[in-house]
């Protein structure tokens, strides 16, 4: 007679940027080392394919993780984790309250607290002068995970490329995804640096994982306020 096989139940959940509504399952012990044994590699490339697997795996195949905006990776992965290993995971801190003092305290979190905060989100179509408008697109997890480690004057132009999806002037609308990289480089690189900071603070404005955290150091009393962001923070 054949062992019984364990039949996996079925969440939802709402992605915050995209708003895209996705059915997972929790992650199996199988897939669950081999992503501990991925991340002890400290490779991060290693590391974020395993987690794009690891979310493929779950969804049965359906969603392609590195096409997400970073900010719904990261939230999805999460709920994953919580209807997987348990809702709460154990995060050290350092106490901030004090110069001299470096204790850790370590903050039991509720991840289904953690958030990913929308409403401060600039509008993506952006006027950068009376004529001209442009649209853009958060990068996605493939693209920040590209540019993790370069200058920002590295990141500028691949950031733009893949970001920028849409220009309207008065007279036509310009797909970018019909024009070559050559083209898209040119109209980025002239642009007027105050049209630029205006697109600088659309990249700004993207929200990430995040949860406030408030407590009192045990060794010297003092209040800490710290924010918890990122994936690794909760790993």
């Amino acid at each position: 007679m054949a062992l019984p096989v364990q039949k996996a139940p079925t969440f939802k959940c709402e992605l915050p940027v995209s708003g895209l509504q996705i059915k997972f399952r929790p992650f199996l012990v199988k897939e669950q080392n081999h992503l501990m044994i991925t991340r002890e590699s400290q490779d991060p490339q290693e590391i974020f394919d395993a987690i794009i697997e690891l979310i493929k795996s779950v969804t049965n195949g359906e969603v392609d993780a590195s096409k997400l905006p970073m900010a719904d990776l990261e939230y999805l992965f999460l709920q994953t984790r919580a209807r997987s290993v348990g809702e709460t995971v154990s995060v050290p801190l350092i106490c901030q309250a004090d110069d001299v003092c470096s204790a850790v305290h370590a903050e039991q979190v509720d991840l289904t607290k953690v958030n990913v905060n929308t409403s401060e989100m600039s509008d993506s179509k952006i006027q950068i002068a009376d004529n001209l408008i442009v649209e853009m697109i958060p990068p996605t997890a493939k693209v920040v995970h590209s540019l993790t480690g370069k200058s920002e004057s590295d990141m500028v132009i691949p950031l733009m490329r893949a970001c920028l999806t849409r220009i309207y002037d008065e007279e036509e609308v310009y797909e970018m995804s019909d024009h070559r990289d050559a083209e898209i480089d040119e109209f980025v690189e002239s642009l007027q640096v105050t049209q630029f900071e205006k697109i600088s603070d659309y990249f700004g404005s993207l929200p990430s994982l995040a949860h406030e955290v408030k407590w009192t150091c045990p060794e010297c009393g003092g209040d800490n306020y710290q924010v918890i962001k990122g994936l690794d923070s909760f790993f």
